[in-house]
């Protein structure tokens, strides 16, 4: 047998919550997934979608769903920002492209585009280029 343990409107969060339950080692099951999804404005009326688990793990299920209500399972996003931007940074200065853009360059832009003529242009030498050959 089978027993309720939370009821969802909201087709994703029942599913994180299913899949919380089964990452605890719960057998749990959504019931009544198909017809809240096909017909969204039944949802309500069919009492959304039932989180179920067998009666032998309800008590330790409950426990789960309040921990996770309560933010237990919250990412800590301040500091995961941070290092995301520092890593990000750093990234983007061994990834960018050494600058380019000198007088020669636009000119032999513009030649070419203007005349179908592909002249060579001079490299600007500078900080850039050393970070490319430091990566």
């Amino acid at each position: 047998m089978f027993t309720t343990v939370a009821s969802y409107s909201d087709p994703l969060e029942a599913h994180l919550a299913c899949g919380l339950l089964q990452a605890e080692g719960l057998d749990a099951r959504l019931d009544d997934t198909g017809t809240a999804i096909a017909n969204w404005e039944w949802r309500l009326a069919i009492g959304g979608m039932r989180l179920r688990v067998p009666d032998a793990q309800a008590i330790h299920a409950r426990r789960v769903l309040a921990e996770l209500d309560a933010g237990a399972y919250a990412l800590d996003t301040a500091e995961d920002e941070a290092t995301d931007a520092a890593e990000a940074a750093a990234d983007d200065a061994r990834l960018l492209p050494p600058d380019r853009e000198s007088v020669s360059s636009r000119l032999a832009w513009a030649a070419l585009m203007l005349l179908g003529l592909p002249l060579p242009w001079r490299r600007r030498r500078g900080a850039a280029d050393e970070v490319v050959r430091k990566a």
